[in-house]
């Protein structure tokens, strides 16, 4: 029953104060889920790349890497991550501490928008504040690197042993108007020796336009 007590409010503090070495825990590019959100991105055509929830930068670093001239930009709940970020991205646009629901940008500010393991802290209405934002900014599509299950006993027990949110993606997308939804199941060679990644880990695509 733990799980019930780690709210949004939670997981945005733990993560707010939490004082780690970014660079060894999380700038990891080579990571081999990262290969399945870069075979996403090779199904759109695009010129900028925002990440919510994006530590240290390893995504943004990886797609600079193989896209060189796209842009590329992050928020993130931590603002120790977001100085270690522009360490290895110090030409991007914009990094900064910020909100999933409440993002800085335009409307239709950036082609795609992209998330790897963020909304996973989110209970359902702050979860759809981020979709909605998501939404609104994405120009071309989404990508999401999260917790999915279509069976509700399933994504309960999840919350109830972790405290992580895995919602029914499929669902929730087409709620919000997004379609041609594909979704890749992050299988062990991805995230060796990962759970919940194992059971509950996607990458998921969808179209915004």
């Amino acid at each position: 029953m733990k799980g019930l007590f780690k709210t949004t409010n939670y997981f945005r503090k733990y993560w707010q104060k939490r004082k780690i070495d970014w660079t060894k825990a999380y700038m990891t590019p080579g990571h081999p889920h990262r290969s399945l959100i870069i075979d996403k991105l090779k199904d759109f055509k695009f010129k900028t790349v925002l990440e919510v929830g994006c530590g240290a930068g390893a995504n943004l670093y990886r797609i600079k890497t193989i896209f060189p001239w796209v842009d590329v930009g992050g928020i993130d709940w931590n603002a120790e991550a977001i100085e270690t970020a522009k360490i290895y991205l110090p030409k991007v646009a914009v990094l900064q501490v910020g909100e999933a629901s409440d993002i800085y940008l335009s409307h239709k500010g950036t082609d795609i928008l992209l998330s790897d393991m963020c909304f996973i802290y989110m209970d359902k209405e702050n979860f759809r504040k981020a979709l909605r934002e998501a939404k609104r900014v994405a120009k071309f599509g989404i990508i999401f690197c999260e917790f999915h299950h279509s069976n509700w006993f399933m994504r309960k027990a999840l919350k109830l042993g972790t405290g992580y949110n895995a919602y029914d993606y499929k669902k929730e997308l087409e709620r919000e108007g997004f379609y041609d939804i594909k979704m890749t199941k992050i299988k062990e060679e991805h995230w060796p020796g990962g759970e919940p990644q194992k059971s509950f880990g996607w990458v998921i695509s969808a179209k915004s336009i």
